[in-house]
């Protein structure tokens, strides 16, 4: 999809402006949009989005210099649900009408679907008012973040328990337990998050009859300057959650300088266990939808996944 600003595209749209899908090479610009907001995103976290999903990705680009000034994801989830995030203008061409453009050509690709955004505080009403997402899910993000990580409160594994690196054997049972989370498939996301070197992924397996069994994954990413991202956290319950946490943390040094993650306030076990680890709240994002609420197991969300491309 590709798109030329015009006249009638509202004052301040510039000509020389094009509207249109992003290219895998341009990533790197993207995430450095996303970073001039104070935002973090890893770029092999958006690589990974856009493999599964490559039509879901918009920029705003200078068609005289290829430079890339506005940026914003619509990814598809299932055939009738989308997810959006990672819409922001470059600083020098805010309040210029780039924005509402660009979401002009994204909004194209809705249809009769679902959409969900999280929404910060600064956006919220903007999004809920005017942008088409007038329902508000009863529950939030809280975004934890700490400098001093307290991993001694974590317990260790107990005999039960072990902690281990996800290989393709076990791939399978992973890719499974993600899907009975958030009730459809999201094996090609799952595949390629865990097997990205940039970051640790561990799953918790519990030995039953011949057989291990995997009731809880997770990864920790580079995601962020200087630190790093616990995300996804999923488990069956705390005691799992807070066995992978530890484990995960104690091999990510960038850990120790800054560690941040993103949990479903309804999930008290979830909160209590940031908590516990050092971590205080930071900000709480809000979750709307164009038509309805998303069914999904968030008690066993401990941390999602991304804020910018999918539900949990």
């Amino acid at each position: 999809m590709t798109e030329r600003a015009s006249d009638g595209d509202g004052a301040g749209c510039d000509s020389w402006l094009e509207f249109r899908n992003m290219r895998l090479e341009e990533v790197c610009q993207v995430v450095d949009i996303w970073e001039e907001q104070g935002l973090g995103q890893g770029t092999n976290n958006v690589k990974n989005f856009y493999q599964v999903d490559p039509e879901g990705f918009f920029v705003a680009a200078d068609t005289r210099t290829g430079e890339v000034v506005a940026t914003c994801a619509c990814v598809r989830l299932t055939p009738s649900l989308l997810f959006i995030g990672q819409y922001a203008v470059r600083k020098k061409l805010q309040g210029r009408g780039v924005g509402r453009r660009l979401w002009k050509t994204m909004k194209n690709r809705w249809g009769d679907c679902n959409v969900g955004i999280g929404a910060v505080p600064k956006y919220f009403f903007m999004y809920r008012d005017k942008g088409g997402l007038s329902h508000v899910e009863s529950w939030a993000t809280v975004i934890y973040r700490t400098s001093t990580v307290t991993l001694e409160r974590l317990p260790t594994p107990p005999d039960d328990l072990r902690v281990v690196p996800i290989d393709e054997t076990l791939m399978p049972q992973v890719i499974a337990y993600d899907t009975f989370l958030h009730g459809y498939d999201r094996g090609k996301m799952i595949r390629l998050t865990m097997g990205d070197e940039k970051g640790i992924s561990r799953a918790v397996v519990q030995r039953q009859g011949s057989h291990d069994v995997v009731c809880g994954f997770g990864k920790i990413n580079s995601n962020i300057p200087q630190g790093a991202v616990a995300s996804p956290i999923y488990a069956r319950d705390r005691e799992v959650a807070a066995v992978l946490l530890r484990d995960l943390v104690k091999n990510k040094p960038e850990a120790r300088v800054l560690l941040a993650m993103f949990v479903p306030d309804c999930n008290r076990d979830a909160c209590s266990l940031a908590e516990d680890l050092g971590l205080r709240e930071y900000m709480r994002v809000a979750r709307c939808y164009r038509k309805e609420s998303v069914s999904l197991r968030l008690e066993l969300v401990y941390s999602q996944h991304d804020l910018n491309f999918c539900i949990a």
